[in-house]
């Protein structure tokens, strides 16, 4: 039995829909320029690096469109939210020493408003406690010339997005915002105002640390999956133009000083 034109158009359109649905939760991979080596004993720092998103230029519809939900919920709207992006962050550890070893990864970042710094938190390092990273810090055991894996699942870095907006527009101490689990939370008091979810901001750039107690090489890859339409990361990926990316300029962010 042959099939009517327009069913099959509405067959064709649905089709097209369902590949559209499809493609905005394909994954796409960040890739850092180097990785991350640690070497006890080594001056400075432990090794940081940032991975920043290549973010697409903002439309002025788009633009309108969030001017315009910022003067009616009289607080700022990001132009990449929490429901925008799902991050995960896939890591492979390799130990260079011939003894077993301990790891540490910790992973912090920014929005596009503020960066979190836990020594910005900190005046007196001998008297105060350093905050924990927005996520990691759990001790990996590495074995002698062998190497470790594991992924940042997607939910935890969705939870780090939602702490960055607690300490920082909600005012929440870090320890207090790290501890608990909230990821339902669907509003924060900024102040005056009321922060609503559709407001949350997500990761920009993604801070990776890596502490360990022998030489070890940390190789990572940040996976991103953009729920957008039309899509939030720039095709081109580290390949594109610096003209057709965001700049995002967020502030290092440090509690108000104490009354």
């Amino acid at each position: 039995m042959s099939m009517s034109k327009s069913k099959r158009r509405c067959i064709a359109i649905l089709a097209l829909m369902i590949a559209a649905s499809a493609c905005a939760d394909d994954p796409v991979y960040v890739q850092p320029e180097a990785a991350l080596e640690f070497v006890p004993g080594g001056e400075g720092e432990p090794p940081t690096a940032q991975l920043l998103l290549p973010i697409r230029l903002e439309t002025e519809v788009e633009a309108t469109d969030r001017a315009e939900r910022a003067a009616e919920l009289g607080v700022d709207v990001p132009f990449v939210t929490r429901d925008d992006l799902d991050l995960s962050l896939e890591w492979s550890l390799q130990n260079l020493d011939a003894e077993p070893g301990i790891a540490r990864i910790h992973v912090n970042g920014a929005n596009e408003l503020f960066a979190y710094v836990p020594l910005a938190f900190v005046t007196d390092p001998e008297e105060e406690e350093v905050p924990p990273p927005l996520s990691g810090d759990v001790p990996l055991e590495v074995p002698g010339n062998g190497r470790r894996s594991g992924v940042f699942q997607e939910d935890l870095l969705s939870e780090a997005s939602l702490d960055l907006e607690q300490i920082t527009r909600g005012g929440v101490s870090p320890f207090a915002a790290l501890l608990a689990n909230q990821e339902s939370l669907t509003e924060i008091a900024a102040g005056g105002a009321v922060l609503p979810r559709e407001a949350f901001a997500s990761l920009v750039r993604v801070d990776i640390t890596l502490h360990a107690d022998r030489r070890m090489r940390l190789e990572y890859t940040l996976r991103v999956r953009d729920h957008r339409e039309p899509r939030l990361m720039h095709e081109e990926l580290a390949d594109a133009p610096a003209e057709e990316l965001t700049v995002f300029a967020p502030a290092d962010f440090a509690p108000p000083p104490a009354p």
